[in-house]
């Protein structure tokens, strides 16, 4: 009888441990999940978001917008929607780069726009109008640099098309290369289309 007994409190203490542990587990799990769930949502977002950057005399250098921005603040990132990034030079849009979504990273050293990215660079007194079409684009706004490792369709006015993959627009000295696979083609004017430009 008492080996009977001690065979029982064997068991049920066995019992106890394994319900035991499998509360705590279940706890722990919980408590995971509510904190990923919790966490998930953004620290803040706006509406209309407008940010922008000026040189030590207050002339405008560049700008910022977005239809919103989301600032998650456990993965130390923002995200972007219908971005649209406006550089400046001599108080002018020198050029705009606008996407579909877009996320601020590294401080706001890095602006990656993705999703139909398009880079368009306005006419100048020397240049015609260039447009850039990619799937992303990563703004160095401290460098003044724009790059890309995505293929790229380049469409300088009047006439040249050029396609890539990769590519680095260096803004301070005004040069855009493509990196690999490079196509052009070149249509020549006829009669008077010469004039039209």
């Amino acid at each position: 009888m008492n080996l009977l007994s001690t065979a029982f409190a064997f068991i049920f203490i066995a019992i106890v441990a394994l319900a035991s542990f499998w509360l705590k587990e279940e706890v722990i799990n919980e408590y995971k999940n509510f904190t990923l769930s919790k966490n998930s949502g953004p620290s803040f977002f706006l509406k209309d978001f407008d940010s922008t950057k000026t040189d030590e005399d207050g002339n405008l250098q560049s700008s910022l917008q977005a239809d919103y921005m989301k600032h998650f603040k456990e993965e130390d990132k923002t995200s972007l929607f219908k971005p649209l990034y406006t550089k400046y030079k001599n108080k002018n849009k020198h050029s705009t780069i606008y996407s579909d979504v877009g996320e601020i990273s590294d401080k706001g050293e890095e602006i990656i726009l993705k999703e139909n990215a398009i880079l368009i660079r306005f006419p100048t007194e020397t240049k015609k109008t260039l447009k850039l079409y990619t799937h992303e684009l990563n703004i160095y706004s401290e460098l003044d640099i724009v790059t890309s490792q995505k293929a790229v369709k380049m469409i300088q006015e009047p006439n040249i098309e050029i396609d890539g993959v990769g590519m680095k627009y260096d803004n301070k000295i005004g040069i855009l290369k493509l990196l690999s696979n490079v196509k052009v083609r070149y249509e020549k004017p006829t009669g008077d289309e010469r004039f039209k430009y």
